[in-house]
């Protein structure tokens, strides 16, 4: 076995070219199959990460009231804004990982897990202390309620300064699923989740002898989960000798490679674009909503959580079609390419259906029987 091939081994031990993973290359797998085990694990994680958010908000609306709530959901447009900066990146670096992956080219893979380490905690640094100091003004600037433009600043502030830990854990599983392996960022999320929902009382509550936090308290809870998660995917990561284990390849390829930096910012500005006209409509209709009270700010909040989970499928569905292409592109597969393109188009009509039945069954209906 050659070098190459042993630093490609998988988070299960496997080189890649002997028992791929559910999102490598393989002739014997339909497309179907693999895009299937890709894309279930994905959308349970994107269902966790919301029925976390969900319980988050439950807990702070009925412990701490309705104005913590508002605090929140002041907030949440502008940190979408900048969570989509990282979204971007994390599907340029996914590309680019799946191709180098697919065509079992380990250095370029390194390069590609160095340049966006490095230029993804600069960009996360950049925001943290941008937003740390304009904060109040722009929450200002949109409108935020009198009765709670001091307790959202402190929580905002909070949410900007782990910035950088939020994006590093955010495109490490990227990486990962860059790879095919959409299982392990799924099982990280559980323990994040979890230790998210035990910290939330104990910090706001101030249980075992720590300080009560209040609404503080949610924010610090995600982002000690967060930091302790993050260290916990990269010690397995090197207990696996997986390839993307930040190890001595990995640091030497730190920096800011203009080229692969290009590659990177040519392939996830587009995403970001649109995750960016997205956020800038949500902070337009929060600047409206701001104006009947922080009562409205809450209730807007809380409808805007339930309203993300139908845009969940079509999200984890386009990360399956660019990871599976990417890989197919590095492998040299240009035929399985072309099925990945058209089971993806097969899935969303799908999946569309699925999830816009039962939405206009179900809706409110108005006079004759049309949905409001």
């Amino acid at each position: 076995m050659s070098s190459t091939e042993q630093g490609l081994k998988g988070a299960s031990g496997a080189v890649p070219s002997e028992r791929p993973g559910p999102g490598a290359p393989d002739k014997k797998d339909t497309v179907l199959r693999a895009m299937i085990a890709f894309l279930i694990p994905l959308i349970l994680s994107n269902a966790l990460q919301s029925v976390g958010q969900l319980v988050g908000s439950i807990v702070v609306g009925r412990w701490i009231g309705v104005e913590a709530l508002a605090a929140i959901s002041a907030f949440f447009p502008l940190f979408f804004l900048v969570i989509s900066f990282v979204i971007g990146i994390g599907s340029g670096s996914a590309i680019l990982i799946g191709q180098a992956y697919g065509a079992r080219n380990e250095e370029k893979l390194k390069a590609v897990v160095g340049t966006t380490l490095t230029f993804t905690v600069i960009l996360g640094i950049v925001l943290a202390v941008l937003g740390g100091i304009f904060t109040e003004d722009i929450l200002l600037l949109i409108g935020t309620p009198s009765n709670i433009i001091d307790i959202s600043v402190h929580y905002a502030r909070i949410m900007f300064w782990s910035l950088p830990f939020l994006f590093l854990y955010a495109v490490y599983t990227t990486f990962m699923r860059g790879t095919g392996d959409s299982k392990t960022p799924f099982y990280f999320l559980i323990v994040s989740t979890a230790l998210n929902l035990i910290l939330l009382p104990v910090l706001i509550f101030g249980w075992i002898g720590l300080p009560k936090l209040g609404l503080y308290g949610a924010a610090y809870a995600n982002l000690v989960s967060t930091i302790v998660t993050f260290i916990a995917m990269l010690w397995y990561l090197r207990w696996k000798k997986h390839p993307l284990q930040f190890d001595a390849s990995v640091r030497r390829h730190l920096g800011m490679d203009r080229e692969m930096l290009k590659l990177l910012l040519r392939l996830g500005i587009p995403s970001s674009i649109s995750m960016i006209l997205v956020s800038l409509s949500e902070i337009a209709v929060i600047i409206f909503v701001n104006r009947f009270g922080s009562d409205a700010t809450a209730a807007y909040g809380a409808g805007n959580q339930v309203a993300s989970y139908v845009q969940m499928p079509a999200i984890s569905l386009g990360m399956t079609v660019s990871v599976l292409g990417a890989q197919s592109i590095g492998a040299g597969q240009l035929d399985r390419l072309k099925q990945v393109i058209r089971v993806g188009i097969m899935l969303n009509y799908i999946i569309g259906a699925i999830i816009i039945i039962p939405v206009y069954l179900f809706s409110p209906t108005c006079d004759g029987g049309r949905p409001c």
